[in-house]
């Protein structure tokens, strides 16, 4: 690991102390080591604000075991970050002094504004945003809310408000009753109303939540939907299934821990008034936030350059992907684009971006081996870090590039693209390459396409059928197709396949 340039991100949150060492690798940030412990900082917090003893040591212990972790890094930037409980402590200064002694890297005690621009620094370099978007980040102590566009923030706001303060305060002894709940869900309320009509002035297209108690409710949507879908409808069924269970004992969902049974139930007392405050119906997840601002904010990464753009060049560099040959398929497939909006029927911009990056990354696989190396692209594409494209987007893209070449299996549902779209672009795909015709410089091929009833036919120069190869390849791919329920006709004036 030493012969690259190592960017150290650690957060002492309030429930968590999580550390990320990454690497640069052409302008784009490849993640080596995560560790997270629970510290649960803020339950030691007393009514003026002290942090206890037990509290303390937890920290330091885990101090102490990130400090090991790093010892065998020889060049590194390294910034820790401490967020609300540390903000807050009165006694912040001797957990500072004493951490020297078993960490050697200093500790900043950000604000919670500088909380508020890491966390949606780190999500705007991660995550495809799509216009004006609201982030929420609900952490042990504080709530952050940020309204921001591409990279530049619009509003930032950091509240006293977290789902461990509220877990202790609300829930104490353990038990979600409907009467703690109401308290629980009416002290956020409180807290937020004052910023609503500030940020409707200013308004948004989507939403996106940060951080644990995110991440933990798409799972609880997951094992009770099978999607990740957090919607406003799903949050009430929820609320009303814990209270109707009240304790941990009489849950039965695995995604929850024990331990977390009140924290959770804190996390939607704050979700279901944000929601049903703010009228929003949908909030989406991003699995990055103040840990990945920090990590960009180290490297000083371009912001005129798209994260997807990044994330593609990077992984064609890192692959050695032929570029020239995979171009020339992305120029056949904006050829029959332009051909199907003639007619009326052309691909959407956010279909076409699977297009786009599939052609671009189809060949990864060959540098794994040459023989099934649609199985290793997917696979290749499925596990890495892809900054700019949602866990779907990536799901989606890894897929298409698996049914590149040979048989067209089983499919996963995706949640925002149907079967029938799916099929349609991996059909075009698939044709795009066998019509760049190998790696040969052939001029791009004039093909006619069109959709009749749900049934490509494409019209090929007569020049074109006495290419042997061509002809043989395209009597194989419409029998694959057909054995997919596609229907695919091939044409010249004179002859069909």
């Amino acid at each position: 690991m030493n012969d690259h340039r190592h960017l150290v991100a650690i957060d002492l949150g309030s429930n968590s102390f999580h550390l990320v060492v990454a690497r640069e690798l052409t302008g784009c940030i490849q993640t080596v080591l995560t560790q997270k412990k629970s510290v649960r900082l803020a339950s030691g917090l007393d009514e003026y604000k002290l942090l206890s003893e037990e509290a303390m040591q937890r920290g330091l212990d885990c101090l102490a075991e990130f400090n090991q972790q790093l010892s065998g890094l020889v060049c590194r930037d390294v910034r820790v970050v401490a967020t609300y409980t540390l903000r807050v402590a009165t006694n912040c200064d001797d957990f500072l002094a004493r951490a020297k002694l078993v960490f050697p890297y200093p500790i900043e005690v950000i604000s919670g504004e500088s909380e508020a621009k890491l966390i949606y620094q780190g999500v705007a370099h991660t995550y495809p945003i799509k216009g004006t978007t609201l982030v929420v980040d609900i952490g042990g102590g504080s709530t952050e809310l940020i309204i921001g566009k591409q990279f530049k923030t619009k509003f930032i706001k950091s509240i006293e408000m977290g789902s461990r303060s509220f877990s202790q305060r609300y829930f104490s002894d353990g038990e979600v009753t409907e009467k703690a709940m109401r308290l629980a869900q009416s002290g956020a309320r409180k807290a937020l109303l004052p910023i609503l009509q500030e940020c409707r002035a200013i308004g948004w297209k989507s939403v996106l939540g940060t951080s644990g108690s995110f991440k933990s409710i798409r799972q609880i949507m997951l094992e009770l939907y099978g999607d990740s879908h957090i919607t406003d409808k799903r949050i009430r069924r929820l609320v009303t299934r814990l209270i109707k269970a009240r304790t941990i004992e009489n849950i039965v969902l695995e995604s929850i821990e024990a331990s977390r049974f009140t924290v959770i139930a804190s996390a939607l007392a704050i979700i279901s008034s944000f929601m049903d405050l703010f009228t929003i119906k949908e909030i989406e997840v991003s699995s990055a936030a103040l840990r990945e601002g920090v990590l960009y904010g180290l490297n000083n990464t371009q912001e005129d350059v798209a994260p997807r753009d990044r994330t593609v060049n990077n992984l064609l560099d890192l692959h050695k992907v032929d570029q020239v040959f995979s171009k020339r398929v992305l120029l056949q497939l904006q050829l029959f684009n332009e051909q199907l909006s003639d007619q009326g029927k052309g691909i959407s911009e956010s279909s076409f971006m699977f297009l786009q990056t599939a052609a671009l990354l189809h060949e990864i696989g060959l540098n794994v081996n040459s023989k099934k190396r649609q199985k290793h692209g997917a696979y290749v594409l499925e596990h890495s870090n892809m900054p700019g494209f949602s866990e779907q987007e990536q799901l989606i893209i890894a897929s298409m590039v698996g049914h590149h070449r040979g048989k067209i299996k089983a499919l996963v549902m995706f949640d925002f693209l149907s079967e029938a779209k799916y099929l349609q672009l991996v059909q075009l795909l698939r044709l795009a390459i066998i019509l760049t015709l190998g790696r040969r410089e052939f001029p791009l091929q004039k093909a006619k396409v069109s959709y009749i009833d749900n049934q490509l036919h494409m019209t090929l120069p007569v020049i074109l059928f006495k290419n042997n190869e061509l002809f043989l390849s395209l009597e194989k791919e419409i029998l694959m197709q057909q054995k997919a329920g596609l229907s695919l006709t091939v044409l010249t004036e004179s002859t069909q396949l």
